[in-house]
């Protein structure tokens, strides 16, 4: 089993804790990471109904199968040339968008007219989301550090409508700053990404529990800071495209262990882990939810809704 884990091109410190988390399931894991995900995409309703792209589609001969947790979301299963050169897509009718990026707007539920932020939002997907979520209404604070990726994050939005954001090519652990109270946050925290083998195959062999400890570190101050510029009674949906629990369960219950919050359940993907390596966390973690390349059809995805008590 390892052997063949070897094989695809994991290293060994890899290849034996997935073993160890998931037994013979890895292997099917590891597998399902090694072919392209299906191309999926979301309605933009700031610009067009979802009944109404569907049928232009159609007409063209995509087909496409509907994304459980998302109403505005499908994902293509014909194809006949590429979705990005049709006029539809090219004047911000829909927005090329990975089935499991879908599930944190829709999970964080935002409502027109309330104050929203995205803590890393480019290239803009899940940010242009909610502000279709909020009918453009409302504001969203939207904070990246590349420039390259906050270019294209501000051409995404622009394309898209989205008229309520505001983006800031800064940190968000400076979110403090705008002396901002907030009614929801989206922290997509930056990650090792080894959920995302299928587009990275390179994470398979150079990744280090280092780089695991680091991001760990950064999710969990991402988290402190969040927390203080949430409102009491507040949601904030953490989320990553790792596997490692260090940094999704093990942050989770850290903010259950040192913050005034509680977890709210999640209708979709699988109960996260209770006794990843044998270690004991709180029952209340199966309220987040892992999403899995083998059983989902999606890249390795966490998700956790919190409410600030």
């Amino acid at each position: 089993m390892l052997e063949k884990l070897f094989s695809l091109g994991y290293s060994k410190t890899f290849a034996e804790r997935y073993y160890e988390l998931w037994g013979e399931r890895a292997l099917a894991i590891a597998e399902a990471m090694e072919k392209p995900l299906p191309r999926c995409f979301r309605v933009n309703t700031l610009r067009i109904e979802v009944s109404k792209l569907t049928k232009l589609l159609n007409k063209k001969g995509f087909q496409f199968k509907r994304v459980p947790w998302a109403r505005e979301g499908f994902c293509l299963t014909r194809e006949p040339f590429s979705i990005t050169s049709t006029p539809e897509y090219l004047s911000g009718l829909l927005y090329i968008q990975e089935a499991s990026s879908m599930y944190p707007p829709v999970a964080l539920e935002p409502k027109p007219g309330e104050t929203v932020a995205d803590m890393a939002a480019a290239p803009g997907g899940k940010t242009s989301y909610l502000a279709q979520l909020m009918e453009n209404e409302g504001i969203i604070y939207a904070f990246d550090v590349g420039e390259d990726r906050l270019k294209e994050t501000r051409l995404n939005l622009s394309r898209l409508g989205v008229t309520n954001t505001v983006l800031f090519h800064r940190s968000s652990l400076y979110i403090d700053e705008l002396g901002v109270e907030f009614d929801k946050i989206l922290l997509d925290a930056p990650c090792t990404g080894s959920g995302t083998i299928h587009k990275n195959p390179e994470r398979k062999s150079n990744r280090t529990m280092e780089d695991v400890k680091f991001c760990q570190n950064l999710q969990m101050k991402m988290l402190e800071k969040a927390l203080s510029v949430l409102r009491k009674g507040g949601i904030l949906v953490y989320s990553t495209c790792s596997l490692e629990p260090e940094e999704n369960e093990f942050v989770i219950q850290w903010v259950l262990d040192n913050f005034d919050v509680e977890l709210l359940p999640l209708r979709y993907g699988e109960p996260a882990l209770t006794r990843p390596f044998g270690i004991e966390l709180s029952e209340e973690i199966k309220k987040a939810r892992r999403f899995y390349p083998d059983r989902h059809g999606t890249s390795g995805f966490f998700v956790a809704k919190l409410r600030k008590l």
